[in-house]
Parts: structure tokens; sequence; C-alpha cells
């Protein structure tokens, strides 16, 4: 072999370090070296040294999902801040009903109505407006009306329905009927506006009689309005 041929051929341009090496060739290197340490270490060693790692980084916060003390704490919270809602909102209802019925008894006594001692039943009633109105349409806020049937809004015509003992009874059973009569209609008294009753609870229809009503019922809203 001819000596004179072989030559020393130098590459220097192929030299590189890790630190001269671009990023995305850092990347891949990386990348590389770690699949190949996966495959190298077993899972329990790695799990050792995480666990070390772990130990000397501090102390490790561990919540106990177990402990329902944190939770029982924000239910007894919720649970006195809705009762105490409840306590205040009944507090606030029965501060106002107080008022409706000192205001509304005013309203009966000063027109001499007999139904004033009644007006703590009368303002619980659903129908309690529609009762007073059609007293007053009927009678005169149970001015003339015969003690005997309790029946100062002319039901039953010519032949009065007994509609108890006092008064008191009598406004009982009054919203009753209004929440079940006519008994073949869909659509009962208490549903009705006084127009629409005109003619039919009211027998001839009579324009006076719907003004009659809502003189009473006007007054009633401003009053219960004005709480």
């Amino acid at each position: 072999m001819d000596l004179d041929i072989i030559r020393k051929i130098k590459f220097p341009h192929l030299k590189a370090s890790f630190q001269t090496l671009a990023l995305k060739h850092k990347l891949v290197l990386i990348l590389f070296l770690v699949s190949i340490l996966n495959m190298i270490l077993p899972h329990e060693v790695y799990a050792q040294i995480q666990t070390s790692a772990e130990q000397d980084s501090g102390p490790v916060l561990v919540f106990d999902t177990g402990n329902s003390d944190y939770q029982d704490y924000l239910d007894q919270i919720s649970a006195d801040l809705t009762d105490q809602y409840y306590q205040d909102t009944i507090r606030q209802q029965a501060i106002r009903e107080q008022k409706l019925i000192q205001k509304v008894q005013e309203y009966l006594a000063q027109r001499g109505s007999p139904l004033a001692p009644y007006t703590s039943t009368i303002v619980t009633l659903r129908n309690w407006k529609k009762i007073l109105a059609l007293s007053n349409a009927e009678s005169s806020l149970c001015l003339h009306y015969p003690p005997s049937t309790s029946n100062c809004w002319g039901v039953g015509g010519a032949n009065l329905w007994d509609m108890g003992s006092n008064l008191g009874d009598g406004v009982i059973s009054m919203n009753h009927f209004l929440n079940n009569y006519p008994r073949r209609s869909p659509v009962k008294y208490a549903q009705m506006s006084f127009e629409k009753m005109n003619g039919l609870y009211k027998q001839p229809p009579a324009q006076h009689w719907v003004d009659n009503n809502y003189a009473v019922y006007d007054d009633l809203t401003a009053i219960e309005n004005s709480l």
C-alpha cells in the first residue's frame, strides 16, 4: 500500500458540544436520554427517587377528605342563616298583618259596620277584599241583614242561605262560596271581575251595584298598598 496516498482527513467543522447544539437538537437529545433512562430504571426505583425528592423538598400538605367537620360547620352556618331568614320573614309578615288588621278595622268601625270585630279573621281569607266589597253592595257593609242567617251578601236571593251563627262564620262561608261557585262554571266568582259578576251574581244587573263594590274594594287596595 502506498503510504503517500494515505492522508489524515480532518473534519473540524463536525466537532460540536451540547452547548453549541441548536435548541431543537437539545430537546431531541434530552427526550432520547429520558426514554433510555425509563427503560433502564425499574418503576420501583423511580418511585423511591421521586419519594426522596418530595421528602427533601419540605413538608407535604395532606387533605383528609374523610373528615366531615368542616362541611358540618358550613352546613350549620347555612342552617342558622336560613332559620334566621325565615324568622325575620315571619316576623315582618306578622307585623304587616297586624297593621293591616288595625287599618281595616278602623275603616269598618268608621262606617259602623258590624264586621269590624271580625277583621282579624277577614284579612286571613283569600277573598277578603271581595267579601267586604260585596257586603257593601248588598247590605252597606252588613248594616242591613238578617242576623239569623249571618248572610249579608244576598246569597240565595229571596231564600237567603244560612251562613253560620255569627258574621265570623259568615265571612268564612262566603269565602268558600266565592271559591266554589258557580258550580258548573270553570271560572268561579273569586276569579271574576265585578263587571263579569254583574248579571250572574247580581240579577238583574245594575251599574250602581258594580260601583258600590269598587268603592270599597279600591279603598281596601289602597290600605293594603300603603303598608
